[in-house]
């Protein structure tokens, strides 16, 4: 955590799957912005994960493997959503930092209200939608 003296923010940072990532919610003022840096795909190489995926295309076929990866991957990303919107009147700025978000499949695995607000911009246009965000929220 990096925390400014005498300041009530702070920076806390997370990797997806940690500690952190399971178990503490950070509502209201104690979480404003979630940003995920890529997509936080589980080991394609590890031993379960690739029996598994063999499992459900050899069961359902037609990529059955495949689309439980992509689900898996986009499970632990509503998960950190989750962590700072907790309930209708919490709020917080939703940055997926990766261009993968892009596609369609990725936002349709994403909440209606995640897809409602979604906005794919530059850096400065970023900057200026965030400012405008919190302004408003005030």
């Amino acid at each position: 955590m990096i925390k400014k003296p005498n300041s009530p923010g702070a920076l806390l940072f997370s990797v997806v799957g940690g500690k952190l990532s399971e178990g503490l919610n950070f509502s209201d003022d104690l979480g404003r912005c979630v940003i995920v840096v890529g997509m936080p795909y589980a080991n394609i190489y590890a031993a379960d994960l690739k029996e598994k995926m063999a499992y459900l295309d050899k069961l359902e076929g037609g990529g059955a493997g495949q689309r439980f990866y992509e689900n898996l991957c986009m499970k632990s990303v509503n998960q950190c959503i989750g962590r700072a919107v907790r309930h209708k009147d919490d709020y917080a700025t939703v940055i997926l930092l990766d261009e993968r978000y892009n596609r369609v499949s990725t936002k349709n695995s994403l909440p209606d209200w995640i897809k409602r607000s979604l906005k794919t911009c530059s850096y400065s246009e970023g900057f200026d939608l965030i400012s405008r965000f919190f302004q408003e929220k005030k």
